[in-house]
């Protein structure tokens, strides 16, 4: 199963926290290329997001604010997790799936945001998202 969790650190002072998410030498490191970063949003406690998977391209996940319910899924061996991510634990935790991992997202909290890096910027005209129901809406 192609999947890592990684605890980052939080620098807190009075006015909040930083978390270095990602950094070049990580992706130099990898030998990858810089993709995109975007970020999604929850409007509700129950809002599932996500339900597919990606034949070619890689993530890294880390919620902002909110709980997460998390499934992913090897859709080739059916090898399933499942867990949560918060946004108020001490460290800040990022999840990178691989190719070939399905995954969904359930808000556990009223409102969640999540920090989505990718390792390809998106092309209209080949999505590479590929249905894959993991949660029921």
């Amino acid at each position: 199963m192609d999947y890592e969790i990684e605890l980052l650190i939080k620098h807190k002072d009075k006015r909040g926290y930083l978390v270095e998410f990602l950094k070049n030498s990580e992706l130099n490191g990898l030998n990858k290329n810089f993709g995109q970063i975007y970020f999604v949003t929850f409007s509700n406690k129950g809002v599932i997001r996500g339900n597919h998977y990606h034949e070619n391209l890689e993530e890294s996940f880390g919620v902002i604010q909110g709980s997460l319910e998390v499934i992913i899924e090897d859709v080739v061996t059916k090898e399933r997790k499942s867990f949560t991510l918060h946004s108020s634990t001490t460290e800040f935790v990022r999840l990178t799936i691989g190719k070939g991992m399905a995954h969904a997202f359930k808000s556990l909290t009223d409102s969640a945001i999540l920090l989505d890096y990718v390792n390809k910027q998106y092309d209209p005209g080949c999505t590479d998202r590929n249905p894959y129901i993991l949660m029921q809406p």
